[in-house]
């Protein structure tokens, strides 16, 4: 009961689950949450990334996180196949003003993510649901990639300053006729 009570802290799920109170909707509930403020705010900072000029970057923002509808469908997915409801809050996302707020704000939400999914995936498991488990898991893989390319976007930037960043950022990139 305290590593449920652990989770719901984490994932900031406050909702009443119903009469069964299943942990694993608690988790499945706190993940969609999650996963629906990511998305609002990826596709906002592309929306602005686009807005600016910054057609390479937009792009390469939008290859990362073309998964993430699919995720919040497998989330519900999962929840429904266990006959839970859907009963989540979205917390407020982080909309940067720059580029570099931006790609910060990512990062942390992306920092923020990482453990948020490993407390879950663990608590998946102690319900005996490796279903569940396997679902978080493979979230998790690919936010660790998104993790992966944001540190090396902030270390570019970082290295060649503003100006040269967002001028590498300007076109997409084209694929090589091979």
């Amino acid at each position: 009961m305290a590593n449920e009570n652990n989770v719901r802290d984490q994932l900031g799920v406050s909702a009443t689950i119903g009469v069964t109170d299943n942990p694993v909707f608690t988790i499945l509930n706190g993940l969609l949450g999650a996963a629906w403020r990511a998305c609002s705010q990826h596709q906002t900072h592309i929306a602005l990334i686009e807005a600016w000029g910054l057609q390479g970057l937009a792009e390469a923002m939008r290859i990362r996180t073309a998964d993430e509808p699919v995720t919040i469908g497998a989330l519900l997915n999962r929840l429904v196949d266990l006959d839970g409801t859907p009963a989540f809050t979205i917390e407020v996302p982080a909309i940067g003003a720059t580029v570099r707020e931006i790609l910060d704000n990512d990062m942390g939400l992306q920092r923020h993510t990482r453990p948020l999914l490993n407390a879950a995936a663990e608590a998946a498991g102690a319900a005996h649901d490796a279903t569940t488990r396997n679902l978080i898991e493979q979230i998790l893989a690919d936010e660790e990639q998104h993790l992966s390319w944001l540190d090396t976007e902030i270390a570019l930037y970082e290295t060649l300053g503003e100006s040269l960043y967002c001028a590498s950022r300007l076109q997409a990139r084209k694929a090589s006729a091979a």
